[in-house]
């Protein structure tokens, strides 16, 4: 048995259903935002620690973002960063990540790592940008440097970092996925 329905209720059915299903899927976050930049000073009362890398044969050092309150206030307000370090972003889950530079002072590079610590993408970025830089694929970190740090040092995708004191990439602490921010 079928039930005929007339054309324009059938119509105003699926218009419904269609936009629905597309308001869904508009607004699912896809990829989490943090934003790019911190102060060294404890935010919120936590302060981060730091951690030895190695990427190939170039040691850094790098302050740990592995709170929300210090990834969301990342390197904002800094005037400088000493040669040689940064700031290892680290999250909760794998998924594509999107940085900005508001309210940072300096211009930076970032490398976005999988949970393995490989480089899945490296961006330059300007200071006071809104302009969000993508990681294009799942990432668990992201490691700032000072502009240009990773290309003067021959760094590209694919190359690992390795953390030699403590001896394994950091988790992070609060445990909570990252949002849209």
């Amino acid at each position: 048995m079928s039930i005929s329905l007339p054309a324009s209720r059938f119509l105003r059915l699926a218009l419904i259903a269609g936009c629905t299903i597309l308001a869904g899927l508009l607004l699912a976050p896809r990829i989490a935002v943090a934003r790019v930049s911190v102060s060294g000073s404890s935010v919120s009362g936590t302060s981060s620690a730091n951690i030895s890398l190695q990427i190939n044969n170039n040691k850094i050092t790098a302050e740990v973002a592995d709170t929300e309150p210090l990834r969301a206030k990342g390197l904002m307000h800094r005037k400088t960063l000493a040669r040689d370090h940064g700031m290892l972003f680290v999250f909760v889950d794998d998924q594509p990540r999107c940085f900005w530079m508001k309210n940072t002072l300096i211009p930076l590079s970032i490398a976005f790592l999988d949970r393995h610590g490989t480089i899945v993408a490296i961006d330059e970025m300007q200071p006071h940008s809104e302009v969000p830089h993508c990681s294009g694929a799942d990432a668990r970190y992201a490691l700032e440097m000072n502009r240009d740090w990773f290309r003067s040092h021959r760094i590209r995708v694919g190359d690992n970092i390795k953390a030699v004191i403590p001896d394994t990439l950091p988790a992070a602490k609060d445990g909570v996925p990252a949002t849209l921010q």
